[in-house]
C-alpha cells in the first residue's frame, strides 16, 4: 500500500499494520542514509514509533498528524532542559517524505513505568509518586514564551468544553444519574489565569523508570506531541486517576512533592477540570475499583478520585 495515497480511515484500519510499517520504516532509514542491525516497533501509542538499533527512536507522523510534529519538535527544541531532572529525548534528525514527517531522537534509557508499576511495593510506589510530583512542578517553571506554535486559547477552549460536558460525558456510558449532574456541577468552573507548559501525559505509559541507589526513580519522560498552554491543575490529573486514586497515601505523596494541599475547594476544582478534560473517562477509571451505579452524586465522586487519607 502507497502511504502517500492513505485517507484517514485507510491509515487507522492499518495502524496495527507491522509488515507495512517495517517496509516503510527500512525505505526511511536507508534514504536518509541512517545505518541500522534492527527495527523494533512500539506496540503502544497514537503514533507508528520504532526503535532503531538500542539508542535511537523514530517516530512518524501522518499528515493528519502534522501539528502534533510542529508541537514536539517546537518542545523538544525550545525547552530548556538543563531545569529539568529527568532525560527526555534530542532530535538527532528530522524531515518528510512526501506529506509524512518524521522525528529520529535518543532513546530515553529505562523501563516504562506501566511495566513495573504493579511489581512496586507500596513503599517504591510512594517514591515514584514523589519524583512525579516534584518532575511536574519542574516542568511547570519554564517559561511560556518560548513556545510561538502552542495552543494558548485554553479559556475558549475551557469554554468549550463546558458546553459539551453532557454530550461528551454521555458517549463514554456515564450513569445517566451522573450525567444529568454535570452542567451544574461544572457551571461555577473558573480557570487559573496562571499560564505553563502542560503536556497531560505525566501516565504510566509515557514515564520511564530506573533502578538508582537501591530504588526505583523517575528519570524519564517521553512524548510531547499533546503539549497546549493552560493552567497547572490539568496536569495533575493524569498521574492520579491512572495510578495514585485507589491508595490515598500516593495521591498525598504526589501532591505534597507537588506543592498543593488537598481542601474541600480544590477537591470540586480538580474534579471539575477532570470531567472538562478532553480525554476524561470517568467509567474507565473506576472499573474494577468501585460501581459507578453505587456513587449517587459527582461531589461523591470527588471525594473518591481526590482523598489523601483512607475512609
Amino acid at each position: 500500500m502507497n502511504i502517500h495515497q492513505m485517507s484517514l480511515e485507510e491509515y487507522k484500519s492499518n495502524h496495527q499494520n507491522d509488515t507495512l510499517w517495517d517496509e516503510v520504516v527500512v525505505h526511511l532509514l536507508n534514504n536518509e542514509n541512517i545505518s541500522y542491525h534492527s527495527i523494533k516497533r512500539f506496540p503502544m501509542g497514537g503514533n507508528i514509533v520504532y526503535a532503531i538499533n538500542e539508542d535511537l527512536v523514530l517516530k512518524l507522523f501522518s499528515p493528519f498528524d502534522r501539528e502534533e510534529f510542529v508541537i514536539e519538535t517546537e518542545v523538544l527544541e525550545k525547552t530548556d532542559w538543563s531545569k529539568i531532572s529527568v532525560e527526555v529525548p534530542s532530535i538527532v534528525k528530522q524531515g518528510s517524505i512526501g506529506k509524512w514527517h518524521f522525528l529520529i531522537m535518543t532513546r530515553v534509557s529505562g523501563e516504562l513505568l506501566i511495566d513495573v508499576w504493579e511489581k512496586l511495593s507500596l513503599k517504591e510506589q510512594l517514591d515514584i509518586a514523589t519524583d512525579v510530583g516534584v518532575l511536574i512542578k519542574q516542568m511547570h517553571t519554564l517559561p511560556v514564551e518560548n513556545y510561538p506554535h502552542l495552543n494558548q486559547t485554553y479559556f475558549e477552549w475551557i469554554s468549550t468544553q463546558k458546553k459539551q460536558v453532557t454530550t461528551h460525558h454521555s458517549k463514554t456510558g456515564l450513569a445517566p444519574h451522573l450525567v444529568e449532574q454535570l452542567e451544574k456541577y461544572v457551571s461555577t468552573f473558573v480557570p487559573s489565569s496562571e499560564k505553563v507548559l502542560l503536556t497531560g501525559e505525566y501516565t504510566p505509559f509515557n514515564l520511564l523508570v530506573n533502578q538508582a541507589e537501591g530504588r526505583w526513580r523517575v528519570t524519564g519522560l517521553i512524548d510531547f506531541a499533546d503539549c497546549f498552554i493552560g493552567e497547572p491543575s490539568y496536569d495533575l490529573l493524569g498521574p492520579i486517576l491512572f495510578n495514585y486514586y485507589p491508595t490515598p497515601e500516593l495521591t498525598k505523596n504526589f501532591l505534597t512533592a507537588y506543592g498543593m494541599a488537598l481542601t474541600d475547594s480544590s477537591r470540586t476544582y480538580l474534579m471539575q477540570l477532570l470531567l472538562l478534560h478532553r480525554f476524561s473517562h470517568i467509567p474507565n477509571y473506576l472499573d474494577g475499583h468501585i460501581d459507578m451505579k453505587e456513587v449517587l452524586t459527582l461531589e461523591e465522586l470527588s471525594s473518591i478520585f481526590f482523598s489523601d487519607q483512607e475512609s
